[in-house]
C-alpha cells in the first residue's frame, strides 16, 4: 500500500546570531592550524584542514528550537475537501480537529517526533521551550565568510580558495546525482498533491513550502522539497 510522507516542521524562540566578520579574532587553536598551512599546495594537508575547521566561518545565523513531525498520507484518487484534509493531520499543534476529520484522521498515521534545541530528554513541550535559551539550534546559515578571507599570506589563501572551490564544485555534483536518482524513482501520489501541500504550508505554519509529494514503489517514501 503506497503512501506519501509529510513533514510538519515548527520553529520556536527564533533569534539571529550575528558575527562582526571585520572584528573577528581566531583562538589560539584556530591560528595554529592556519599557521601549520604551506605556500606549497599539499592536497592533505589542506584537506585535513577542511576537515577539522570546515570551508567557511558563520557569521550571522538563526538559532532557536524546532518540533519536526512526519505522518503517513494514503494515496487518494480523490480528495473533495483539500483545505479540510490539511487540518486534519494529527501533528501535535494544527489547531482543533473537527468530528469531520474522522474519514481522514483513520487512514493518517504520525510516524515520529523530533526536537532539535535544548534539552530533547524532556518529554513536556513547556519545560523544553525553557531550555532553548541555554542550547539552542542551529537552524539556517545566513551568513558565512570562507577560511581564505582570514588569512594574509597570498600564497595560502590562494591554496585556501582552490580547494574549497573544488570541495564546494564536489559536493554539489554529488547533490546533482543524488536528486536526479530520486526523481529517476519517483512516481506522483495523489491528485491534487500540489494544492493539498500548499494547503499544509499554510495552515500549520510550515517554514518552507512543499514542492511535491511523492512516493516510492514497496512503500518507500519521499517529500521533495
Amino acid at each position: 500500500h503506497d503512501e506519501a510522507l509529510v513533514l510538519s516542521q515548527r520553529v520556536i524562540g527564533l533569534y539571529t546570531l550575528r558575527i562582526n566578520a571585520s572584528a573577528f579574532q581566531l583562538n589560539k587553536f584556530a591560528r595554529r592550524a592556519v599557521s601549520q598551512l604551506t605556500e606549497t599546495f599539499d592536497s592533505d594537508l589542506y584537506e585535513d584542514f577542511l576537515n577539522t575547521w570546515g570551508t567557511h566561518i558563520i557569521t550571522r545565523s538563526l538559532l532557536g528550537g524546532m518540533i519536526e513531525e512526519r505522518a503517513t498520507v494514503p494515496r487518494y484518487s480523490r480528495i473533495s475537501d483539500e483545505a479540510r484534509f490539511a487540518h486534519c493531520i494529527p501533528f501535535s499543534d494544527p489547531g482543533p480537529i473537527s468530528s469531520n476529520c474522522t474519514y481522514y484522521t483513520n487512514q493518517i498515521r504520525v510516524i515520529s517526533k523530533r526536537l532539535l534545541g535544548g534539552n530533547v530528554e524532556i518529554n513536556n513541550k513547556h519545560q523544553w521551550r525553557k531550555t532553548l535559551a541555554g542550547g539552542p539550534a542551529l537552524l539556517q546559515i545566513l551568513e558565512m565568510v570562507p577560511w581564505s578571507d582570514f588569512v594574509t599570506d597570498n600564497a595560502v589563501k590562494q591554496n585556501l580558495i582552490t580547494i574549497i572551490r573544488y570541495r564546494q564544485r564536489y559536493f554539489d555534483s554529488i547533490q546533482a546525482d543524488s536528486a536526479e536518482l530520486v526523481d529517476s524513482r519517483l512516481q506522483s501520489c495523489i491528485t491534487g498533491a500540489q494544492t493539498i501541500i500548499n494547503s499544509l504550508y499554510k495552515s500549520l505554519s510550515i517554514p518552507s513550502p512543499f514542492l511535491r509529494a511523492c512516493c516510492i514503489n514497496n512503500s518507500d517514501f519521499a517529500l521533495v522539497l
